[in-house]
This record gives structure tokens, sequence and C-alpha cells, in this order.
């Protein structure tokens, strides 16, 4: 047993998710078969069949790529004002004590209790679910960006000013957004899950498109195995993303250390 255990832990890490994965998913499809009903709890095969169906009948892509076109849009938006907003109210105290307030309040807010507002305000079209995916992913890259800012070394300043840079816009390129980079790049992976599942909020909710009309279409009629179907590809698209943006954060590696002018 030790030594097994020994070989288990010094595999490969693919090895030792394939394998986690092979105990779990068997153990599950035991389990269902003997001793669950079938539409509370499906079997995996039950799950990757109905997967393989929706695929094939072409229901899935055309949801996926609306549900994408979403994400993308609630993103960038998120992306582009959180940066900029982090940046502003990390580095201006009169624009920190004005606004952090009001973020931090909103931050604590659930986005799905904001659900029922935005659609009153924005409509049950494009516009109100993608701004309900901005909101989930706004504040992760705020907070992270305003935090980046506000640690920026206060020696690395006093040194760019003893170079010569004296101007704040010569400040924030060469010191505060180098410095921060680490903070950004933390607050956008956070961002992307939280984009991935203010899209399905937003889509369940309505149920006009996407992935969240499929899985509250196969919810409503008790098609549990559907159900997970449809479910499959969120978790599959967080993970996509965030392994997309780990090699895309690679190239700004530099930027971690290039904090001097």
């Amino acid at each position: 047993m030790g030594d097994a255990w020994t070989r288990f832990a010094h595999a490969r890490p693919w090895v030792r998710h394939l394998l986690f994965a092979v105990v779990l998913f068997g153990a599950w499809e035991v389990y269902a078969r003997i001793l669950a009903e079938p539409v509370l709890l499906p079997t995996p095969s039950a799950v990757a069949l109905a997967f393989g169906d929706i695929t094939v009948t072409g229901k899935l892509l055309p949801a996926l790529l609306e549900s994408m076109r979403l994400l993308v849009l609630g993103f960038l938006a998120a992306l582009v004002l959180g940066i900029v907003l982090g940046l502003l109210v990390g580095r201006y105290t009169i624009a920190d004590r004005t606004l952090s307030p009001y973020f931090n309040g909103l931050y604590a807010l659930p986005v799905v209790a904001l659900v029922p507002l935005v659609l009153v305000w924005f409509g049950f079209g494009l516009t109100g679910r993608v701004i309900v995916v901005f909101l989930a992913a706004f504040f992760p890259i705020l907070i992270n960006t305003y935090t980046g800012v506000r640690e920026t070394p206060s020696d690395l300043l006093e040194v760019a000013r003893s170079f010569g840079v004296d101007n704040e816009l010569g400040l924030l390129r060469r010191v505060v957004v180098p410095a921060t980079v680490p903070f950004m790049m933390a607050g956008v992976r956070l961002g992307i899950g939280r984009a991935v599942v203010g899209m399905a909020i937003a889509e369940v909710y309505l149920r006009l498109g996407g992935i969240g009309a499929l899985i509250a279409g196969y919810g409503a009629v008790f098609r549990t195995a559907y159900l997970m179907a449809a479910i499959l590809p969120l978790p599959l698209l967080g993970i996509g993303l965030t392994k997309l943006f780990a090699r895309f954060e690679r190239r700004f590696e530099y930027w971690r250390v290039s904090t001097a002018p």
C-alpha cells in the first residue's frame, strides 16, 4: 500500500488526474446504477450519451456560440473599466474616499440579487444580460487592481522621481502599472470564473438562449442526464479560458520585475 501511494505521489500530474477521474466516475457509475433513481442521479455514461446527442443534433454549438458572445462582451467591458477605475481609485486619494465605499458595498451584493433590477432597467435582451456578466466580473478586477496600486512600493516612486520621472503619466507607465500587473492578473483570473457564472445566471434566469436556456429547459422537464450534459460546458469553458489566460499571462512576466525606470 505504501509503495503504491509513493508511486502515485510521484506520478506525473496528468496521471494522477486520470486515476482520480477513473475512481470518481467509476464509483459514481456503480452507485447510480445500483442505488440511485435515474431521474435524481443519472450515470456518467448516460450524461456522456446525452452530451453526444445534443452535440450531434446541433443544439449545443449554437447555444455555446451565443453564450460566448455574451461572455466576451461582458468580460471585455469589465476588464477595461475595472482596470481603469482600479488605477484611478488606487492612485488618487479623493477618488478613493469618494468611490471606495460604494464599490465595497456593491461587491458584497450577490449578482443574482441584482438580476431583476438590471432586467427592469435594461430589458430582457442582450444589453441586460451583458450587464449581468459585467457586474459579475467587474469587482474582482477592480479590487485587485486597486490593491496593486496601493501596494506599489513608495521607494520605487522616489527612485523614479530622482531619475527625472516627475509627471504622473510617467510614474503610472514606468512604476505603478508594472508593479500592479501581478494583482491585475489575479483579478482577471478571478473575473473569468465570475464572468462564466454571471453568464449562466443571466441565461438561466431569462431562458432566451445560450447554454442557460438548455439548462433551464431540460431542468423543467426533469431530463437530468441532459441537464448535466448542458451544464458540462460551463466548467470546461472556465478551465479552458483560465488555461488560455495563463499562457497569455506568461507574456507579461517581464513586467513583474521591470518596476524601475
